[in-house]
Parts: C-alpha cells; sequence; structure tokens
C-alpha cells in the first residue's frame, strides 16, 4: 500500500471514530438527559438542605510596647506567629466564649475559628461561621476580646518597668532641680566661691535638660502609638449575605456529574448488552 493508500486509511479511521461518537450521543441523549436532570434535583436538594451559613472577619491590630522612644512604632507583645499558634489551642477558649460562639466545644470551636496573617503587615485575619450574621459577629467579637485580655496579661510585666523606671526619672528630676535651686542662691550669697558653685550650678542645668529630655522619652514609650492594646483596624465585617452552601458551583458541578454518570451507565449497559448472546 503506497502512502497516499495509508493517508486515505487513516482519515476513514478518524471518520469513523467521529461518527461514533456521534452515534454514541445520539443513542445516549436519554441517558445523558436523565443524568443531568438527576444531577440537578441532587444539587438543588443538597442546597435546599444544607444550612446557611454567614462569615463574620475582623482585621486585628496588635498590642505593642514601646520599647524604645527613637521609633515611631511600639514592639510586639507576642510575635504574630505565636498568637496564631495560641487560636488553634482548645484550651485558649473558655466556656463563656464557647456560649457565645454557640459551639458544641472548644475543640469544635478551636477548629472553626479561623485565623491568618494579613500578607506583608503585623496584622492578624480572625473569621468564624454561623447560622446567621449577628451570630457570626458576636463571636469575632468575643474572641477578639479574649485575645486582648490575653495579650494586655503579657504586657503587663514589660509595662509595670516601663512605670517604675518613669517613677525614678521623676524623682533623680524633682531631686536635681532642688539641688540646683539651692545652688543658685549659695551662688548669690557667697561672693567667695562663687566661680565654683557657678560651674556645680551649670553641670547641674545639664543634668537636669538630660534627665528632662529622658523623663519626655518614658512617657511617650507609655503612649500610643508605641504602647496600646489590640484593636480592631476597622469594625467586624458581617454582611448579611450567605456564603455557603455556594449556589451557583453546587448546581454547576450536580449538572456536570449527572451528565458524566449518565454517559458512564449508558456505556457500561451497552458494552454490557453488545457482549451478550443472540
Amino acid at each position: 500500500m503506497n502512502t497516499h493508500s495509508q493517508m486515505n486509511a487513516l482519515q476513514n479511521e478518524d471518520e469513523i471514530s467521529i461518527w461514533d461518537v456521534v452515534n454514541f450521543l445520539k443513542d445516549g441523549w436519554r441517558w445523558f438527559a436523565c443524568g443531568i436532570l438527576a444531577g440537578g434535583v441532587g444539587a438543588v436538594g443538597f442546597v435546599l438542605v444544607t444550612p446557611a451559613q454567614y462569615e463574620a472577619t475582623a482585621i486585628i491590630q496588635p498590642a505593642s510596647v514601646g520599647m524604645s522612644a527613637t521609633t515611631t512604632k511600639g514592639g510586639e507583645v507576642e510575635p504574630v506567629v505565636q498568637t496564631l499558634e495560641r487560636l488553634k489551642l482548645a484550651t485558649f477558649y473558655t466556656d463563656t466564649l464557647v456560649q457565645s460562639c454557640q459551639a458544641a466545644s472548644r475543640q469544635g470551636l478551636a477548629a472553626n475559628v479561623k485565623a491568618s496573617q494579613v500578607k506583608g503587615n503585623a496584622l492578624i485575619q480572625v473569621s468564624y461561621r454561623a447560622s446567621s450574621a449577628a451570630n457570626a459577629e458576636a463571636c469575632v467579637n468575643a474572641v477578639v476580646e479574649q485575645l486582648a485580655k490575653s495579650q494586655t496579661t503579657i504586657a503587663e510585666p514589660v509595662i509595670k518597668t516601663l512605670e517604675e523606671q518613669l517613677v525614678l526619672t521623676k524623682k533623680q528630676l524633682t531631686e536635681a532641680e532642688a539641688f540646683q535651686a539651692q545652688l543658685e542662691k549659695r551662688v548669690v550669697s557667697s561672693a567667695d566661691s562663687a566661680s565654683l558653685l557657678m560651674l556645680s550650678a551649670l553641670s547641674k542645668r545639664e543634668e537636669i535638660a538630660r534627665l528632662q529630655k529622658l523623663l519626655i522619652e518614658q512617657k511617650g514609650q507609655l503612649s500610643a502609638p508605641l504602647t496600646q492594646s489590640m484593636q480592631l483596624l476597622e469594625p467586624i465585617y458581617a454582611p448579611e449575605r450567605a456564603v455557603a452552601p455556594k449556589k451557583l458551583p453546587i448546581l454547576v458541578g450536580g449538572l456536570f456529574g449527572g451528565l458524566v454518570l449518565g454517559g458512564l451507565v449508558f456505556f457500561v449497559l451497552r458494552s454490557w448488552l453488545g457482549r451478550r448472546p443472540a
């Protein structure tokens, strides 16, 4: 057989295979239609019996403590990664929190609370799904409050140390100012040692200036934005629109699944009947 004849044979085989597919679809259209119908009914039924779920989301700015007055941002009370791991632990959730979220157990609540770090920022996103938008919002709010209490407890020792340093600086400044006032009086009343007293007074003024600057820095360390408790970046977002079940993807999946199932059943039956003896 020459090359031209071989090409014609291959073309005929392709045409036959295409016609086989056309005939297969033509003969089995009832099965395809029944499969699509069954898939559609199943998808609609699944959507109707599955309870609607609503989601609330919060963006949280973690607590911070002013470690240094030379920066415009306080140090993290707790690393974000560690906070995320804390939210995964069932022991973090109290019985009151479980009731607020209408959860079955602490373990169930820990599994359903979703938390992640906002990309490129030291912010935390917390979300929760419930049977209503109000319930989801109440749960997220309760979780944020519990987390804020936890970080406040962690920050207390550091803040206490900063407050003690502030009290000490105030005391040193008061003593230095009192001593400075005494030196200035002695300079006026004592002509013999006026030069020596003046040098001492100037030295004390430098110390007072240093303490005043330190006092301002320490007050700044204990004030926002360097030191602040955990807070919501924006109000909790809880739209009155269900996020699950997703009707369109489920319907499309049901129709496609029904189409495939109908075709598979028809193919199996046709193959089985074709092998039966006449």
